[in-house]
């Protein structure tokens, strides 16, 4: 069992091993798939604005946020101090005897000037990730029953999509399709064209047979995010999509496959670009055309950051991450391909129950 009192015990004694009596923490009420949130990371709350956490490394948790807001947080005897005025409030809540801080960089301009006293402290945000970096079981629940909602959603854009839909209609209908399963949020990448260069958000172009669809399905549910990529052919796809996507898939399970507790993350995208490498795509291998092949999951942590080739982070067992080769071929455009992946103490397990697959629909 892995919850938030055992986050929290980590983080106390990371707070004790460098001899810190007080660590602060911010959040700015953004809850999104790649960014941290460390005050929902660590309570279980999240806020609709910003918010304040105070650890003391004797135990002691008090929450500052807006008294707007009802607030639920887990049992872990955290104080609650609710605010009309936090730009008035919040230098009062950070006590003397702080001595580092998460999240500093994240709150609104005008807030952190009223603590601006705090700029010369420490901060730990790497040290803090390293001690925090494991789900929950509960968040990789919730990434479990995310996973199923993205994939019925990719069920249900198969059913829909057709030629003469536009790009952002078809988004809104799959957004909706996904909260009506049980989604809280969701975050969605999906454009379409013959030839692209990258995914990007919906626009109001109609699609057309013979284009390639481009999608990230990414909803959350109980705020913990969760991601698939898929690519699907309007129509019959062309002969040469059809002999190249494979190629693509082989090389995210060629990535997928070194994970396991204690493995660098970058070698596991090492393993990905050796693979197209080894297939004549060395160049289309590293920027500009591609930086990472995944990244974290949020929205209270990302760690273990991206999978990239100067992540030097070691994986975990209870870390979860997408794992993406998202790649441009020359003779295809971009395509895409990825899952969600948990670490493990002897390997990994996918999230989804269906890898990815060239896909086509019928016109």
């Amino acid at each position: 069992m892995h919850d938030l009192k055992d986050r929290l015990a980590s983080v106390i004694d990371m707070l004790r091993l460098r001899k810190i009596d007080q660590l602060l923490l911010f959040g700015n009420g953004h809850h999104m798939i790649d960014l941290d949130n460390p005050v929902a990371h660590m309570t279980g709350y999240r806020s609709v604005g910003p918010a304040a956490l105070r650890i003391d490394a004797d135990g002691g948790c008090c929450l500052l946020t807006s008294a707007d807001e009802e607030v639920a947080v887990q049992d872990l005897r955290i104080s609650v101090q609710l605010s009309s005025n936090l730009c008035r409030d919040l230098p009062s809540f950070v006590q003397p005897a702080a001595g580092a801080m998460v999240g500093f960089g994240s709150l609104p301009r005008v807030l952190a000037q009223t603590i601006s006293r705090l700029s010369k402290l420490p901060r730990i945000d790497d040290d803090y990730r390293h001690a925090t970096a494991i789900k929950t079981d509960s968040e990789l629940a919730a990434a479990r029953r995310a996973t199923e909602i993205a994939e019925d959603g990719y069920l249900y854009l198969l059913d829909i999509a057709k030629p003469g839909m536009r790009e952002c209609d078809l988004a809104i209908e799959i957004n909706h399709y996904m909260r009506s399963k049980g989604a809280n949020d969701s975050f969605l990448m999906l454009n379409c064209g013959p030839f692209q260069d990258a995914v990007m958000p919906s626009s109001e172009r109609p699609i057309a047979a013979g284009d390639l669809l481009l999608c990230e399905l990414s909803p959350s549910v109980d705020g913990q995010f969760t991601q698939i990529c898929r690519t699907v052919s309007i129509g019959p796809a062309r002969s040469v999509v059809e002999e190249k996507y494979p190629l693509l898939v082989s090389a995210m399970f060629n990535g997928i496959h070194q994970v396991k507790s204690g493995t660098r993350i970058g070698d596991v995208c090492l393993a990905i670009d050796d693979h197209l490498s080894a297939q004549g795509y060395a160049k289309f291998s590293r920027p500009p055309f591609i930086r990472r092949r995944g990244h974290g999951l949020g929205c209270g942590s990302t760690a273990p950051g991206d999978v990239s080739v100067d992540n030097d982070t070691l994986l975990k067992s209870g870390m979860l991450f997408m794992v993406h080769p998202n790649q441009f071929l020359p003779e295809t455009g971009y395509m895409m391909c990825g899952e969600p992946v948990v670490c493990t103490s002897v390997g990994f397990f996918v999230l989804s129950s269906q890898s990815a697959v060239l896909a086509q629909t019928r016109i």
